[in-house]
């Protein structure tokens, strides 16, 4: 795969620009990070960082922090620096933070932070995080508009493909979007002098397609799993459907590849999370997997590793049949003597279901999950699994008809999919419900579908629809 040979970043600056857990705003790790790739190079990685942190900020604003945080690196690191500079100097960006005419980015809940004082505030304001709607993904420009903005200002350009990029893929460790900047600057460099070539852009954007699909794939893994609230069991469905896995066999595929999306997916060096869907493909294509498996899966295994994922992402989904999931449910599932029973229940309920996004199918699981779990904790399993057995029917029965809604999504023309769903979706408040079902086959029955968006619109649909409570 192509330019995936991505630009290293030292931890040493990450922790300290984002209090990683607290620890230090300690003037040595700036300056070795600073010392190590430069002045330049230092501004784009605080950009890129602040991009993914304030994906709701403007240019300006997500600029202004970064400059800020570069010039205080600048000024701290010279010889004849105060020992106490770069405390004081982040101390006073902190709180022009809170100020009223702040320049930097309003965050969702920095006015929390705002209340605390001193290395609290620091901490909190460091800790923050975007939480709303994924942005649409970044339109691609025509070569002649590369060209017009990129001879107009080089390094403008580069620093707005920075922004444009990183807030666009913030859940991606930043190094990927560094790489993904420099390939296109320099493909900009290379076409655009003396005149447009457009033949040279046909060619860089051939050479940088598979490093592209791998970003779009790891931007998605990555979104799923800091986004979705039961990621882990929707992935053991998604692997036992996928490759006819057993509940034991998929858990444990499953709980490889959450593992190490959980440890990578918001680092920036990028090494981490290659090295973790490395191994996780040795895994999957394992001996004992292989013997059992299709031809289609044989040979994904034997791209090379990131190829492979990309591979076996695509490969098509087969309806199974599993055992029937025990209805009504039984206490047995909250005794200690059926270890992850839960889990088992929500394996064997979600591995039929074919045609559905992992975040449909995990929302709706989690669904199903809160039930039970509640029900677990309760003075009374048994009365309380009766009593909620009828809403667990019908999450069950919903979960069918998505898988049915976007198998046919798939099947049928926009028109003929949009006629139907008005022709199945009748009664008070036909019109919201029928939009809800059509908005969320059209955003969500993809595979690689928003993680958040398709969140909200399933449980849009879960409040419109009839056949839930």
């Amino acid at each position: 795969m192509r330019n995936t040979a991505v630009i290293l970043i030292p931890a040493l600056i990450i922790t300290t620009l984002l209090a990683d857990k607290g620890k230090n705003y300690a003037k040595e790790n700036v300056c070795q990070g600073l010392k190590d790739i430069g002045i330049e190079k230092f501004k784009e990685m605080v950009t890129v960082l602040y991009s993914q942190k304030f994906p709701n900020g403007t240019f300006q604003e997500v600029s202004c922090v970064a400059d800020e945080m570069t010039k205080l690196a600048e000024k701290c690191c010279k010889d004849d620096a105060s020992p106490d500079c770069y405390d004081k100097g982040a101390t006073e960006i902190s709180e022009k933070s809170c100020g009223k005419d702040s320049p930097f980015p309003k965050h969702p809940g920095i006015e929390q932070c705002c209340t605390l004082q001193g290395q609290e505030r620091k901490l909190c304001l460091a800790s923050l995080r975007y939480t709303a709607d994924e942005l649409p993904s970044l339109t691609e420009p025509t070569n002649e508009e590369i060209c017009t903005e990129y001879t107009k200002d080089e390094k403008d350009y580069s620093v707005r493909y920075v922004y444009e990029f990183a807030r666009r893929h913030r859940n991606i460790p930043a190094g990927f979007v560094l790489n993904a900047t420099q390939n296109h600057v320099r493909m900009a460099e290379r076409c655009c002098r003396p005149d447009i070539k457009n033949s040279c852009f046909l060619q860089e954007r051939l050479q940088m397609r598979s490093s592209n699909i791998f970003l779009k794939f790891l931007s998605n893994v990555c979104n799923n799993q800091v986004n979705l609230k039961s990621f882990k069991f929707g992935l053991s469905a998604y692997y036992g459907n996928l490759l006819g896995l057993s509940f034991e066999e998929a858990s444990a595929m499953s709980g490889h590849f959450h593992s190490g999306l959980e440890k990578c997916c918001l680092k920036p060096q990028p090494e981490c999370i290659i090295e973790e869907l490395t191994s996780f493909q040795k895994v999957i294509c394992g001996e004992s997997n292989l013997n059992a498996m299709s031809e289609d899966f044989h040979k994904c295994c034997k791209k090379p590793a990131l190829d492979t994922l990309l591979c076996l992402d695509d490969l098509k989904r087969q309806p199974r049949q599993s055992p029937d999931v025990a209805n009504p449910v039984s206490s047995k599932l909250c005794e200690e003597a059926q270890p992850h029973g839960i889990d088992r229940y929500l394996f064997l309920t979600g591995v039929n279901h074919a045609s559905i996004s992992l975040p449909v199918l995990t929302t709706v699981l989690d669904r199903i999950k809160n039930t039970v779990t509640a029900c677990c904790s309760s003075a009374d399993i048994t009365t309380c699994l009766t009593e909620k057995e009828s809403k667990l029917k019908m999450t069950q029965a919903l979960l069918s008809k998505l898988d049915d809604t976007c198998s046919r999504y798939f099947r049928l023309d926009l028109p003929a999919f949009k006629t139907r769903m008005q022709k199945e979706v009748q009664g008070e408040g036909g019109e919201k419900r029928t939009q809800a079902w059509l908005d969320l086959a059209i955003s969500c029955c993809s595979q690689r579908s928003p993680a958040q968006l398709c969140q909200k619109l399933t449980e849009d649909v879960i409040k419109y629809d009839d056949d839930t409570v």
